[in-house]
């Protein structure tokens, strides 16, 4: 699959959480920021649903924001481009912790599934 791909795969999640349309809460839920900026997407998800959460989906989602930080700064298209774990960006050893970019993002997604109830 592409980064748009993957991007509309994460709107999809997002729109259902907030209940809104493809530009709703002010374009968060829309597959091209997604695209650049999945990270955060996913979080204001997350924290939408934090405050409304008992004390266990809580934790799960502290636990999904504390085991995908890592990610955070990274676009779509920036986890695609590991053909494998490891890539050298701008002189710094990066390793993902996984064969390539592409199983991140499917494990950061179906991670995301899981918390988002």
């Amino acid at each position: 699959m592409n980064g748009q791909s993957y991007a509309i795969e994460i709107e999809h999640i997002i729109r259902e959480v907030f209940s809104c349309e493809r530009f709703g809460f002010g374009g968060v839920a829309n597959s091209d920021f997604i695209r650049s900026q999945p990270f955060t997407a996913i979080i204001a998800a997350l924290a939408y649903q934090f405050s409304t959460a008992d004390a266990n989906h809580r934790s799960e989602i502290e636990n999904f924001i504390e085991d995908n930080s890592f990610y955070s700064d990274f676009s779509i298209d920036e986890l695609l481009s590991f053909e494998t774990s490891e890539k050298i960006i701008e002189g710094t050893h990066i390793d993902i912790g996984f064969p390539n970019g592409e199983e991140a993002i499917k494990k950061i997604i179906l991670d995301f599934r899981k918390v988002v109830k």
